[in-house]
């Protein structure tokens, strides 16, 4: 068997070797607490204060804006039920979509449950929403609204900064500026591929993650914009501002910050390249396959990501087939891998359950070839007519 072709990065990306040199270091320090007022813990905590100026600069914002967390899925719980409760005297009406993660549709199926209401809005046929539906669902009782940026499992980007421009605007007009309804975006998958300025785009928080950015998992952060009414989901300590108690992960933190200053350096680059080879895939595996479906929007969908649904084959037989012959590819998002029902972002685009079973999910990254990209194609569309051979 030729070498190994990881094609999950969405999923999660392998540790950058200079991230880990990076943390490395910090670890030959002695890796003292952050908040012990010794020389060490004073060293611990400018390592700290200095990892937040580097995430808070890939966004636009400013430092104490910057909450350390474990993972984007205790970021977005952080920020869903934390704003929720904190404003819940101001209203219970809340605002999502059909196509988010799993992180963020949970805490809001939970809020039903203390007397929330929920607004589920749709998507078009690409999996995206627009500004003029978010404007249409707002009510004078919204407190919260959360729009994914890019859609981990087929690509599409949303119109964030068109969103986001318009719920500022009807703060201002319809709210009193009261700073509600507060903008919330899941940004995971965004964030290594889009140059996001948080503050320009209207968005008042927004979550992303060292794990899909070549850094460790374990070690994310979440975007609160000052003046923003939130409470800790979890009680202990008065770290990261009281919204997060716990000694921090300081090596998980200090390798994040590595891992921003590579994307900020390369990721232009990189996604160039990227976005050729994903359009190299979609354009061959469509020709030579022509039953295949694109999942997503075709130009505005992220650098790496491909969907396909197969009408017909069961993705699971693919994947393994694939796998089988040196290719690890994914079926939906990996949070969500063990659900019974079919991948509900293919539903919601209105793809039938036959479509949806038979999606694949292929993601590009930082370690794959050209030569990788080639052989893909090519046991890709051979795999698929053995499978449909098979069955026929």
């Amino acid at each position: 068997m030729n070498h190994r072709v990881y094609l999950d990065y969405a999923a999660a990306t392998p540790l950058d070797p200079r991230v880990k040199k990076k943390m490395d270091e910090y670890l030959a320090q002695g890796g003292a607490n952050p908040s012990g007022l010794y020389r060490e813990g004073r060293a611990a905590r400018k390592s700290l204060e200095d990892s937040r100026q580097t995430a808070a600069g890939l966004i636009g914002a400013k430092p104490h804006e910057i909450i350390f967390t474990s993972s984007t899925t205790e970021s977005n719980n952080l920020a869903i039920l934390g704003v929720a409760r904190a404003n819940k005297s101001q209203g219970k009406h809340v605002i999502t979509t059909a196509v988010e993660h799993v992180s963020v549709l949970n805490p809001f199926k939970s809020l039903e449950e203390y007397g929330f209401e929920i607004t589920y809005l749709p998507v078009d046929e690409y999996g995206r929403v627009s500004a003029d539906q978010i404007k249409q669902a707002i009510r004078p009782d919204t407190i919260l609204i959360s729009v994914i940026f890019a859609s981990n499992e087929i690509g599409t980007v949303n119109p964030i900064k068109e969103i986001g421009r318009g719920i500022r605007g009807m703060k201002r007009d319809e709210k009193g500026n009261s700073g509600l309804p507060v903008f919330f975006s899941d940004a995971a998958q965004a964030a290594p591929h889009i140059k996001i300025n948080a503050p320009d785009f209207g968005l008042d928080m927004m979550s992303f993650s060292a794990g899909k950015i070549y850094g460790p998992k374990g070690a994310a952060a979440l975007y609160v914009r000052t003046g923003i009414k939130i409470n800790p989901i979890m009680l202990g300590g008065s770290q990261e501002n009281g919204l997060r108690p716990g000694t921090q992960d300081m090596t998980g933190i200090v390798g994040l910050a590595e891992a921003i200053k590579i994307v900020e350096l390369e990721g232009k680059k990189e996604d160039a390249r990227l976005a050729e080879w994903r359009d190299k895939i979609v354009t061959e595996v469509t020709f030579a396959l022509p039953e295949v479906l694109l999942n997503g929007h075709p130009k505005d969908r992220l650098a790496n990501n491909v969907s396909f649904s197969i009408p017909g084959l069961k993705a699971e037989e693919l994947v393994l087939a694939m796998d089988e012959r040196g290719f690890a590819l994914s079926t939906r998002s990996a949070c969500d891998a063990k659900n019974p029902t079919p991948p509900h972002v293919i539903k919601a685009i209105g793809r039938s359950d036959e479509a949806a079973w038979g999606t694949v999910r292929v993601t590009l990254g930082r370690l794959t070839t050209l030569e990788d990209v080639e052989r893909f194609i090519e046991t890709f569309v051979n795999e698929v007519k053995k499978l449909k051979n098979t069955k026929s």
